[in-house]
This record gives C-alpha cells, structure tokens and sequence, in this order.
C-alpha cells in the first residue's frame, strides 16, 4: 500500500502537467505588404501598379487583410518604383486598463480603477476610397530627399490615420524621357496627386506635361519655375522674404560669405537687391580653407554686416575664426540653411551673440514630430520635410473637397505656401524668437 499511494500521486501529477490545450491563433495585424520583387529580366525602375490593391483595377476577390511578411533584406539603396505603402487605419480604442488600487483596505469602494484610453479618430474614409498619392523623385538629383521625402507624407498620413495608398516612382535622374516615363506610370496608376521633391529643370517637365493632376513641388519656390498651370503647387522657402527680413537687422556697411553654390549665388542676389551698400565678398568653397589668412588683420571687416550665405559647417567656422581673430562685425545674418541645432555645437556661445537667422518651420503638432522620429528624419529643423509635410495636409484637404481643418495653418496664395517667417537667435541652448 505505501509503494501503491506515491506512485499513483506520481502518474497523477505528470499526467495533469503533460496535458496541453490549443493555443489562441496569433494576431493578425489589418495592413497591407504588397511589396514585391521584381521578375527576372523586368525593369526595376517602373512597375505597373494595375493589380495593387486599391488600384481602379483591383478584383473584388482581394482580401482586405494579410499577414505582414517578413521584410527582403536588399542590399542596393536604389528606390525602386512600387507601392512603398498601403495601410488602413487603427480602429478606435475602447479597452479599459484596470490599475490596482494603492492600498487594500476594508473602506475602498473599487478594488480596480479603470482607466479609459483616449480613442483615435473615425477615419474619414474608407479602403474602397484610399487617397491614392504619387511621390516622384528623381534619386540621382535630391539623394538624400529622396526617401525622407516619402516617409514625411507616410508619418503625416499614420498621424491623420486616412485608408491610404502610396506609391514611389523613382525617375532616376530629370531628363526629360525619364520624368515622362514616369508621369505615365503614374496615369497609369490611376493616383489622385503627384507629390514631386525635384529641381527647377524636373519641375519645367512636369509643369509642360501634367495639366489635370494636382501636383505639389516642396523644393522649389514659384519664382524658380518658369510657367506653370494652376495644378502645380509649391512649397520651396521664398529667400527673397527672409533676405528682406534680416536687412532690417542690418547696418549700412555688408559684406557676403558664399560657397559657390547655385542656392549662395542667389542669396547673394538678394542681399545686394535689399543692401545699397555691399562693402566686401568672399567666396569660401570648403570648410578647408585658410581662415587665418583670410581674416588676420582684416579690420575692414570690424563694424560690417556680414551674411553667411554657405553651409552649416563652412558657416560655424567662419563665425569662430572671426573671433578667434578679433574681427568684431556688427552681425552675422544667415538665411534658412543654418538653422540647424548642430550650430549650438559647433560654435562657442561668444561666436554667435550677434547672429540673427530667417525661419520658415513653425511647430508641428507633437504627435507628427514624433512619428517622423521615427522614420530617422526631423521636421523640426529640415525645411524640405517640413514642406512636404504641408504638401500632404493640402492634398488631403483636397481629396476631402475642403471639408476637414487643415493640421499646417500656412496659407496657400497664387499657388505659392506662404510662411509665417521670423528672425531667431542662436542662444546658448536653443534658437529664441527675436524682435
């Protein structure tokens, strides 16, 4: 009997601990992958989008969810052209979270105190009407702008949580054919809205060849392009206002520092169209340069307006040899291109204490900066992303015939965004709105 009892305790136990239940299936997320690759042989650099879902010609047998997929690693840093994203919004929350309560007594009426979620919005549409949304880009000419440009109006349609298709058209550089090429695919497939980061030769093409697709250029200001339609919308920085805005800082005596460049050379324009008097310019194309040489015993310089005109890193050192070399200029003015946190790092406090800079980018609701974060971009300091940010808000208010509040409160005049520009000043931490 005392042999029998342990042993039968024994099978008992390992029974009820081998027995196993049917797990819960795994959660299937409601968005979209439709990436795919490209058939041997076929051109990587346009795909048809005919059978995408969400295309004019999807088939009414596609299922409206898919299992995420996991994502091909690839090596080449070329934008293909495919659907970079489709995604349906996240339904609204309605969990209650329960939280214990602090202490466990006899007197508390509740043991659990709810905590009810802040629900997201309704989606103003639906998945059978998707905003459908080209973005162009031309890699070779705006490298960089190329992917930050498309994930700035993917983070703007996550925070808005529209039902939306987005599609990447890489024309590779802005010749003519490849621009034209493009434009086709993009007709073909049936997208409401082109949204184009080119130079001004890519903004001529489109402007020539697309008459009845609203298309928004966030790179360019209107002054740069030489005739457009009224469904071509730009969103570039207009210098020319910002210019106008550090003269009043000014004194009579200016000088210019430029790099070369073809943004400098305009600048530069612009300063002697604002400035009667401009006393002194140097043309400084690397970081490299001798500045020793340049500002040792250039007492021409004390007492001048100098605006800088270049770069960040080209502008940080010359705003740090002049001090080093006792130069004294009544101010240092720059435009757009040096508002960049890196400045307050780059340059001791003393070097920039009489420095104004013009700023287009006003602030954004934080959940969208957030969202951009998280996408490794900013459009906080980065005036491109920033503009295409607003591009998206325009053409979304369009899709809905004007019926919902714009996020951006930027105006849009003569086809033109028109900026709430403002002077800051570089303090020792942070850039403060001037007088």
């Amino acid at each position: 009997m005392k042999f029998w009892l342990p042993l039968t305790l024994s099978l008992f136990l390992f029974a009820g601990c081998t027995a196993t239940s049917q797990a819960p299936a795994p959660y299937k997320p409601t968005t979209f992958n439709i990436s795919a690759n490209a058939k041997k042989g076929a051109a990587i650099n346009q795909k048809s989008t005919a059978t995408y879902p969400g295309s004019e010609q999807q088939k009414s047998s596609t299922p409206a969810s898919s299992v995420v997929e996991a994502p091909v690693v690839i090596n080449d840093t070329t934008i293909k052209s495919t659907t970079l994203a489709m995604a349906t919004p996240t339904p609204p929350s309605t969990s209650v979270t329960p939280t214990s309560p602090s202490s466990m007594n006899d007197e508390s009426e509740s043991a659990l105190t709810p905590i009810i979620a802040t629900p997201m919005p309704k989606p103003l549409n639906d998945d059978s009407t998707m905003i459908k949304i080209a973005v162009l880009v031309p890699q070779k000419t705006i490298k960089k702008y190329a992917i930050t440009s498309v994930n700035s109006v993917i983070s703007y349609l996550l925070y808005k949580n529209y039902y939306f298709d987005l599609n990447v058209f890489n024309s590779g550089d802005e010749k003519e054919e490849s621009i034209a090429k493009a434009l086709l695919d993009i007709q073909a497939g049936g997208y409401h809205y082109i949204i184009a980061p080119v130079t001004s030769e890519g903004a001529n093409i489109i402007a020539s060849r697309v008459t009845d697709t609203l298309v928004f250029i966030p790179t360019l200001h209107s002054s740069n392009v030489r005739s457009s339609g009224s469904n071509m919308i730009f969103g570039g920085i207009d210098y020319d206002q910002q210019i106008a805005l550090l003269a009043g800082k000014a004194n009579e005596r200016v000088g210019t520092f430029e790099d070369g460049s073809s943004l400098s050379y305009q600048l530069n324009a612009l300063v002697k169209k604002n400035s009667n008097r401009v006393v002194y310019e140097k043309r400084v194309e690397s970081p490299k340069a001798n500045f020793k040489q340049m500002f040792k015993g250039n007492g021409a310089l004390n007492n001048t307006s100098l605006y800088l005109n270049t770069q960040l890193v080209t502008s940080s050192l010359i705003a740090s040899q002049l001090r080093s070399n006792d130069i004294r200029p009544y101010m240092l003015l720059s435009t757009q291109v040096n508002y960049n946190p890196l400045l307050l790092t780059l340059t001791q406090y003393e070097d920039r204490d009489q420095m104004y800079i013009a700023n287009s980018i006003q602030k954004a609701p934080a959940a969208l900066e957030e969202i951009n974060t998280m996408f490794g971009h900013d459009i906080v300091y980065d005036w491109v992303n920033y503009s295409t940010s607003i591009g998206a808000d325009y053409l979304c208010q369009q899709f809905f015939n004007g019926t919902i509040e714009r996020t951006f409160k930027e105006t849009i005049t003569g086809n033109q965004v028109v900026y709430n520009t403002a002077l800051y000043q570089p303090g020792r931490n942070e850039f403060i709105r001037g007088n």
